[in-house]
């Protein structure tokens, strides 16, 4: 253990962000939980192991809403190992319906309440409310011993709970989904631009960095963007809209916050918070 992780216990490691696929790592380095299992169990496995995390060490799995890049691994990891999976009903109802989780085994499932806080393995959590067109589709928010995060990703909508939510935590990870010119012009269907930018959808990368530079106090640590679009994004244009919008509202980063898009296939490794 260095000495990073002695002065923060508390971890995140980002196995997979993007529309092909979605599975982070929250928790103690010896013991914590998955948001979301976008990935193939095989896919998963294999990164935990790149980050010394036994599987046995994994207590619980929170699904953010039932979308295939989001649930993608969840049937097959929990008949490898039967891990608990929390979510709101409507997505667990989902899950039952869906051509990739309907043979998960349902007694492994838990009902969350948004707005209502509960505790596993020391962390308190909390979902909230998105307006996403995922089913029971939810954000969280971890407290583990004064360390925050936040995870926001397919949200729609930067909504007045959204936000709360999101100025609560030291630690963020916020979608950033598309560059608005690059949807405009691509290839997609008129209907499927439409669904992506209406409030249902996703945000784009103007939303996210106007809204991470009007709330940013030096107190934050990570600035982490996530669920960057394949056709519709890259990071680097991700990254020029945040320091875009910095430059606009005058924020000068402290030395101690580090702002950075999560990678499409690759593990971040720990990031302490």
């Amino acid at each position: 253990m260095d000495l990073f992780s002695c002065l923060s216990p508390f971890v995140f490691c980002s196995f997979a962000s993007g529309s092909s696929g979605n599975c982070y790592y929250v928790g103690r380095q010896d013991e914590g939980l998955l948001v979301d299992v976008g990935i193939s169990a095989k896919q998963l496995l294999k990164r935990l192991i790149e980050n010394n995390i036994p599987l046995d060490s994994v207590k619980a799995i929170l699904i953010t809403h039932d979308h295939i890049d989001h649930v993608l691994g969840l049937e097959a990891l929990t008949k490898t190992c039967p891990i608990p999976i929390y979510a709101h009903a409507d997505c667990l109802l989902g899950l039952t319906e869906g051509n990739a989780t309907k043979n998960t085994n349902v007694s492994l499932f838990h009902e969350i309440e948004p707005m209502q806080p509960f505790e596993l393995m020391g962390i308190t959590i909390e979902a909230f409310p998105v307006m996403h067109d995922g089913r029971g589709a939810m954000g969280y928010h971890f407290n583990y011993e004064g360390h925050t995060l936040t995870i926001a990703t397919d949200i729609g909508m930067l909504d007045k709970v959204v936000k709360a939510q999101i100025q609560r935590a030291d630690n963020i990870v916020i979608e950033s989904n598309y560059d608005r010119e690059m949807l405009e012009k691509g290839h997609y269907p008129f209907v499927l631009k439409q669904r992506i930018a209406g409030p249902f959808g996703h945000l784009s990368n103007e939303e996210s960095a106007r809204f991470v530079a009007e709330i940013y106090r030096p107190e934050i640590k990570n600035v982490m963007l996530c669920h960057l679009s394949e056709n519709n994004n890259t990071p680097e244009r991700a990254m020029q809209c945040l320091y875009k919008q910095f430059r606009l509202k005058h924020v000068n980063l402290d030395a101690n916050t580090s702002v950075f898009p999560l990678p499409r296939h690759k593990c971040t490794g720990f990031v302490y918070l």
